[in-house]
């Protein structure tokens, strides 16, 4: 990892899971995905039923919250692998 990664990632975790995944998968990734493949798919267009829409959000909406958490786990583990290795290395050079 790079050092902005570090820092980004040091501060995601001080903010929490829940806003990171409200932040990063919700709004970063499901409500671009919402509003493209919408108008691709002609939901959100013209003759559109309120519960297409509403189907059509609660998936982008749903799948977003599940790219969020995925997007924390591995983050967390590419963080821990990378201390991990900062710390081998430290113990090698005291030795």
């Amino acid at each position: 990892m790079k050092e902005r990664e570090l820092a980004a990632w040091q501060q995601a975790q001080e903010q929490g899971l829940a806003k990171f995944v409200v932040m990063n998968g919700v709004l970063s990734w499901g409500l671009p995905m919402l509003i493209i493949i919408g108008y691709f798919n002609n939901v959100l267009g013209e003759g559109a039923t309120v519960a297409a829409v509403l189907i059509h959000c609660a998936i982008w909406f749903a799948a977003g919250g599940l790219f969020g958490v995925v997007l924390w786990y591995v983050s967390d583990y590419r963080y821990k692998k990378h201390m991990r290795k900062i710390t081998e290395k430290q113990d090698k050079e005291q030795e």
